[in-house]
């Protein structure tokens, strides 16, 4: 059984700190007005009452009114379950549009040789990797890390050159099974084909960020 604390189980739902404070008073309360609810997750009225307007569109909290007083009630912890279904579904559509994109990349690379090129053998990956050496964008994003074929002491220098010409770096790694091969997205993206030592440099705009609109 995991014996890691209510909060932080909650945050891996999805839920900030401060919902999280007031997701739990309100459930000790029952329903209560803002006040007391602020007063209980120890926040100022107007923060408690931000948050649980953000909670109502999640299905976690509901107002009720008595005798003409505005009451609101956090609803049941298996309301948790309706924040988890629309998780799967989010993630079920971004993996239906990243399948789409990467499937079509084969033709559209020979279509579009100034925005979209591919780079072959030792010499191909050692040129993707100076590409990504010399990000402008501080938020990288790795997609099947584990998958890429640069290996991870190289890409850790890489970074760390980012780093001391940007002055900060954010890593987000994410693994979707169903995905074949890796991605790595930065002001470009690069896609290393499963089990190939070739990479595909996309600098098309339009497809890097809609890359950047999936995955975050």
């Amino acid at each position: 059984m995991n014996n890691l604390p209510i909060e932080l189980e909650l945050r891996k739902l999805g839920l900030g700190e401060k919902e999280v404070r007031v997701y739990l008073a309100g459930l000790e309360l029952g329903p209560n007005p803002v006040q007391n609810i602020a007063q209980k997750a120890e926040l100022t009225r107007p923060t408690a009452y931000e948050i649980i307007k953000k909670l109502e569109e999640k299905g976690l909290f509901a107002e009720v009114k008595k005798n003409k007083k505005r009451y609101f009630s956090a609803q049941a912890p298996e309301s948790i379950l309706g924040i988890l279904r629309t998780k799967k579904r989010e993630i079920e559509e971004k993996e239906r549009e990243f399948i789409r994109i990467i499937s079509a990349l084969g033709s559209k690379y020979s279509k579009e040789k100034r925005e979209i090129k591919l780079y072959k053998g030792k010499e191909g990956l050692a040129a993707l990797e100076e590409i990504i050496s010399f990000s402008s964008e501080p938020e990288i994003i790795i997609v099947n890390p584990k998958m890429n074929l640069i290996k991870r002491s190289k890409l850790k220098i890489i970074f760390q050159e980012i780093k001391k010409r940007l002055g900060k770096i954010k890593i987000n790694e994410i693994n979707i099974n169903k995905i074949s091969g890796a991605l790595i997205i930065f002001d470009k993206a690069v896609y290393f084909p499963s089990k190939k030592s070739e990479g595909i440099l996309i600098e098309n705009e339009t497809i890097v960020n809609l890359f950047k609109s999936i995955f975050r």
